[in-house]
């Protein structure tokens, strides 16, 4: 059975995630785990019997959470008819945010990381909440669903691949065709934004892709072409055009994360703050 970890920190964006993440494993039929990291400030020469309370405080504050979780999704169950919905939660305390969720996601085999988002301005609302732009930048978490917090889940329709030209695409879309599946009428746009200088070059590769993929009808795959010389600005004019479940990103994606890894850029980032992303990462496909 796949597993998605959901890293919780009870905050409402944490808890949109949850929500989405539970709706999407009674789809595909996943387990949850439920991730807790308990935190308190830390200590100083003056003041370490203090944080050891916080901390135990938080610990079990952590753990009553994670019960109540548990207890209040107890009935759900997969929409294959298959039984219930199946649900763990572990708690952490002795490592960082960031080490607990790489060393859980790989100890438990997770295939997908589900977060909220914290951001307070738009552009960093889809993207940049701290935790989640380092868990996606991680090369130790597998592919991360960041959930906005005004996001609800509904049936995947229109899936749209940002896409880049990686040597990984034809993989990509075959992952992104095979969760469609799961989905009535849901259908994959292979979108690709250029600029006027590789305008030419675009296309031929374009139509070389589409090549590869005759077979699959044009109501399952669609390959689009924009031009554009602000990325961002390409695809979310996409989005505005085209109703959008899921927007999908490959950290290939030379322009677009090079805006990610230098936070300066965020501001940069305009995404519609309703589109869940989905980020795979090159190194585990």
């Amino acid at each position: 059975m796949q597993k998605i970890l959901v890293p919780v920190d009870f905050s409402k964006p944490s808890e949109a995630a949850l929500n989405y993440a539970l709706h999407f494993a009674q789809v595909i039929g996943a387990e949850i785990i439920l991730l807790h990291v308990a935190c308190a400030p830390l200590p100083s020469a003056t003041n370490y019997h203090l944080h050891v309370g916080l901390l135990k405080e938080e610990v079990e504050k952590g753990k009553a959470k994670l019960e109540e979780y548990i207890n209040q999704f107890s009935e759900l169950t997969y929409l294959d008819g298959s039984g219930k919905l199946k649900i763990i939660s572990i708690l952490e305390s002795e490592d960082g945010i960031i080490p607990s969720i790489e060393k859980v996601s790989k100890e438990h085999g997770a295939f997908l990381v589900v977060m909220g988002t914290h951001g307070m301005t738009r552009a960093e609302e889809i993207l940049l909440g701290s935790v989640t732009a380092d868990i996606i930048a991680s090369k130790e978490t597998p592919a991360v669903l960041a959930i906005p917090s005004n996001a609800t889940f509904s049936n995947w329709e229109r899936i749209v691949y940002a896409a880049d030209f990686s040597e990984k695409d034809e993989k990509v879309i075959d992952i992104l065709l095979e969760l469609a599946s799961y989905f009535p009428n849901s259908k994959v746009d292979y979108l690709h934004i250029s600029n006027d200088k590789e305008r030419i070059e675009d296309i031929d590769r374009l139509h070389r892709l589409k090549a590869a993929f005759k077979k699959i009808p044009v109501s399952m795959l669609d390959f689009r072409f924009r031009e554009n010389d602000d990325l961002d600005k390409g695809i979310d004019g996409y989005l505005e055009s085209y109703e959008t479940s899921i927007l999908v990103m490959l950290t290939h994606h030379r322009n677009f994360f090079e805006s990610l890894w230098h936070r300066s850029k965020a501001k940069e980032i305009s995404f519609h703050t309703d589109v869940p992303l989905l980020v795979l990462k090159t190194n585990s496909i």
